[in-house]
């Protein structure tokens, strides 16, 4: 088994070589490829997919219209899977000549002043790129970037191969990976101790026992909490950051939004609900913007409306 193992990760450590030595425009088609083959295949994203664009938008999107945002969430998947394979073996220069900050004044003043920060992002465009441009942009501009011990959340799989790879690409731009088990601990220890970036997505599914309940489209979800609980306790300022990408996956536009800070009222519940709202309206007007860049593939509203994932 090790040998397998071993046998794997220089397998793909050779695919994201060959990746990123190869022409954009050839890395473009094989996107273009893999995704097709993918969508005649996968059956269970398609059907999750669908499910969740006709339960939002009704009649409002023809069905024609609603495949094509499916058959480019198929593309964006596959993009965001092998960038992530070869973005360890690009030039990180011209990786980050890629990126277009817009509004970058709202995170770096804060990061400037030694201020603790978390990134609340989604599921949506380039989100992978939370861990690679931030850091990089970070230590072009800031003289105290040293100062900060950044983080992001991640799910560990049951294949160490698999994991080795994913720590070692996080801390080839300097972040460190929390596993999501067991994260809200880590994360008070870290938040209570340091000056700390953490980058966290807020847009999957959650129980009710690990989050509370919010309105996403006009529907009842549910949605981590830990950001505002993180804001609340410690005085950390809750950053909403979207990266989109264009239409090849050459350049991507990373907008960052006004700081965030959950108020610290006698309704400690109230506190945290009216900011763990705000930021799932923030990342909802986004996707209304440009449907077609956030991940429809997730049981998003699984835990008030299971029936919408049963085939």
């Amino acid at each position: 088994m090790k040998l397998l193992h071993l046998f794997l990760e220089g397998f793909i450590v050779m695919i994201g070589i060959f990746l990123a030595k190869i022409p954009h425009g050839l890395f473009f088609r094989i996107i273009k490829a893999v995704a097709f083959l993918l969508r005649r295949f996968d059956k269970r994203r398609y059907f999750n997919a669908k499910a969740n664009l006709d339960f939002v938008f009704r009649d409002s999107y023809t069905t024609e219209q609603k495949n094509k945002i499916i058959e480019r969430c198929y593309q964006n998947f596959v993009f965001v899977i092998l960038e992530s394979i070869r973005v360890p073996y690009l030039n990180k220069k011209k990786y980050l000549s890629r990126f277009e900050f817009h509004d970058k004044e709202n995170l770096f003043d804060l990061l400037r002043e030694d201020k603790s920060v978390v990134l609340v992002s989604a599921h949506y465009g380039y989100w992978e790129s939370l861990g690679t441009a931030i850091p990089l942009q970070m230590q072009q501009e800031l003289e105290n970037y040293k100062n900060y011990k950044m983080f992001s959340l991640g799910r560990l799989t049951n294949f160490d191969f698999i994991n080795k790879m994913i720590i070692k690409r996080r801390e080839t731009f300097g972040v460190r990976l929390i596993d999501k088990k067991g994260a809200f601990k880590q994360l008070l220890k870290i938040y209570s101790t340091d000056i700390v970036g953490t980058g966290i997505l807020v847009d999957q599914n959650i129980s009710l026992s690990e989050g509370v309940e919010i309105s996403f489209f006009n529907k009842k979800a549910t949605q981590t909490s830990i950001t505002a609980i993180l804001s609340r306790r410690f005085d950390a300022y809750l950053v909403p950051i979207l990266i989109d990408f264009n239409e090849d996956y050459s350049k991507y536009t990373l907008c960052i939004y006004p700081a965030i800070k959950t108020p610290h009222t006698s309704d400690m519940q109230q506190d945290i609900l009216e900011t763990t709202q705000l930021q799932a309206k923030i990342i909802e007007d986004k996707i209304r913007e440009n449907p077609s860049s956030w991940f429809w593939f997730h049981k998003r509203w699984k835990t008030f409306y299971p029936e919408l994932y049963q085939r």
